[in-house]
């Protein structure tokens, strides 16, 4: 079998550890904040992102770009050259365009390199719920399992992945024209925070609204509670944006909820937090995603 490497956008939220000793490729992802450009390539230091949410809270504008299919030929490119076939896992489809990107960009390079092998999965997810199907794919490597089967048992499993996220200020979703201006000041002045998770189809879609932070924090552990299926696997990822006594918290709920749960704390990363502002806080599992 020949050696295969897995590639991953840099929107991905995991512990730089899996990263680092698994030699795991990542795509890189621009964002911007004020009048600054940033080409990330790596897991941002806590520090770092802490900044980021700071300079958000000031007023700091920021936005995110695509990848384009020719940056993709350029990594693609280089790991063919080193004779690697590749496993890429994408962000979801339904909230950006680069698994369209990185599809076009794999058959240029298969075109181009005689006998290399490029799978592109659709996560059909963010931040940790990409973490959970990367750390699914590393283990099924160490263990010999093939390019083919590998990415055949991502596709299979992506739909497994739970995400409930709560959003703290409203103003972020307006600007990204998730909501109206009219829905973000009601919601603002009655302390309104939506719950949100990913269908399916690997969209956003809002399912319930909690007042106060405290019980929408709750809310998150209570869908996990009640989606949760250990039999596929105990991890979980909480995804924070720059909230992280609310991470802890929600941990011990879970530890509650779970004994064996296997719980990574994790800042969520600009290219997701550059749309959903600070505050914001996702737990995400294996089970049943459309529990709620």
């Amino acid at each position: 079998m020949r050696d295969y490497v897995i590639c991953i956008d840099a929107s991905v939220d995991i512990e730089q550890r899996w990263i680092d000793e698994n030699n795991v490729v990542i795509i890189p992802m621009k964002y911007t904040l004020g009048d600054q450009e940033y080409l990330m390539e790596n897991r941002l230091t806590d520090q770092k992102l802490k900044g980021f949410y700071d300079a958000m809270r000031a007023g700091l504008m920021t936005h995110t770009s695509q990848i384009t299919p020719y940056f993709y030929q350029q990594v693609f490119g280089k790991e063919a050259e080193k004779g690697h076939d590749i496993l890429y896992i994408s962000l979801s489809s339904g909230l950006s365009n680069t698994y369209s990107s990185a599809l076009t960009a794999a058959g240029e390079i298969e075109d181009e390199y005689e006998g290399i092998k490029i799978e592109v999965v659709d996560s059909l997810a963010g931040t940790g719920g990409m973490g959970l199907l990367l750390m699914m794919a590393i283990r099924a490597k160490q263990n010999g399992v093939s390019l083919t089967d590998n990415a055949a048992a991502l596709r299979k499993n992506a739909g497994k992945v739970c995400h409930w996220f709560l959003v703290d200020d409203l103003k972020y979703l307006r600007r990204g024209g998730r909501i109206s201006a009219a829905t973000a000041v009601a919601g603002t002045v009655l302390n309104i925070k939506p719950i949100l998770k990913i269908k399916d189809d690997g969209t956003l879609i809002s399912i319930a609204k909690k007042r106060g932070l405290a019980k929408a924090a709750s809310f998150l552990t209570e869908c996990y509670g009640g989606a949760l299926d250990a039999s596929i696997s105990n991890d979980v990822v909480i995804a924070h944006a720059d909230c992280e006594k609310e991470a802890e918290a929600a941990r011990d709920r879970i530890l509650a909820i779970n004994p064996d749960a296997q719980v990574m704390i994790c800042g969520l990363g600009p290219v997701i937090g550059a749309h959903t502002g600070p505050g914001m806080m996702a737990v995400i599992h294996w089970g049943n995603r459309n529990f709620v």
